[in-house]
């Protein structure tokens, strides 16, 4: 098989194991477990995937850290807040709220605040056909919202979790921008290993602020084993499948291949969830996707 071949199939492995990660969270939430504990199940999990890949860095990467600025460092910091801590955080309390295919179609328009972002921060030009694609991804979101815009409501429990996917998308987005400055310093491997490795001592020290450590022995037994899922077939396997595939096919076809993601997202919802979109969503969904798409790939054509 080519290189083509499997980039291709990695790619969208990568893409359907990321897409489950909302399911799994909606599955545990059928039980009795709040969004930090569960958070904290996840990243415990993921943590000594993590440290070991710091591990396998060995002295020669212990060198080229001590030689990186504390700028740089203090950046790594912040990704770790904004990315793995806060992001995740507001994703998993917004899913105590709306569906797991609504929260796929709101956080998958986080490329488009990298665009915005970009072009605030950046002066990165929008383009017309750029532009185009902002105004179709956020039409889409309107049909994704549906009925609910005309029933706005803060105490609104759609709009509640609406609200926080919103901010997971926009702390993401930025955590990506700042990433693309760190990635060079430290490596990719090394950055995620940090970064992540780092986020999860910041959720254990957040959980113990307000809750007693024994109250996860106490957990029923199939919390645990969706987290160990997360913790491995939605967060650290499709992170080294992916780095693999935008290895073998690049970055733009990997970002059109993990369009995917949202179908897969509604797929395994009515399936394991019985979750239900309405057909003014399904229309939401495909602009959302096309508008996404475009997006991404005009992006990563600039950056070659």
């Amino acid at each position: 098989m080519s290189n083509n071949s499997l980039g291709i199939i990695f790619a969208i492995v990568g893409s359907l194991l990321f897409s489950t990660k909302a399911v799994f969270v909606k599955l545990a939430y059928q039980y009795e477990v709040d969004s930090i504990s569960l958070l904290l199940l996840r990243m415990v999990f993921a943590l000594p995937f993590y440290l070991f890949m710091i591990l396998q860095v060995g002295s020669t990467g212990w060198n080229k850290w001590r030689g990186i600025s504390t700028w740089h460092w203090l950046g790594l910091v912040l990704s770790a807040v904004l990315g793995y801590y806060l992001s995740s955080l507001l994703d998993f309390m917004g899913l105590k709220y709306i569906s797991a295919s609504v929260e796929r179609l709101i956080l998958f328009i986080y490329p488009t605040f990298i665009a915005i972002i970009s072009f605030f921060v950046f002066k990165e030009r929008i383009t017309l056909k750029q532009g185009a694609a902002l105004a179709l991804s956020y039409l889409g979101l309107v049909f994704v919202f549906g009925h609910n815009l005309t029933e706005f409501s803060l105490d609104s429990t759609f709009w509640k979790g609406a609200f926080l996917i919103l901010g997971c998308a926009v702390t993401f987005a930025i955590f990506l921008v700042l990433s693309q400055a760190m990635i060079p310093v430290f490596g990719a491997t090394s950055f995620t290993s940090l970064s992540m490795s780092l986020a999860c001592f910041i959720v254990i020290v957040h959980f113990l602020s307000v809750h007693q450590i024994q109250g996860l022995g106490s957990l029923d037994l199939p919390v645990y084993l969706y987290a160990l899922a997360m913790a491995t077939l939605a967060t650290v396997i499709p992170s080294y499948v992916v780095n693999y595939a935008i290895q073998r096919i690049g970055a733009t076809k990997a970002a059109i291949l993990a369009s995917v993601g949202p179908v897969s997202t509604i797929a395994l919802a009515y399936w394991l969830l019985d979750e239900r979109l309405f057909p003014g969503q399904f229309i939401g969904a495909g602009f959302i996707i096309v508008g996404v798409t475009i997006v991404s790939v005009e992006m990563r054509k600039r950056k070659k």
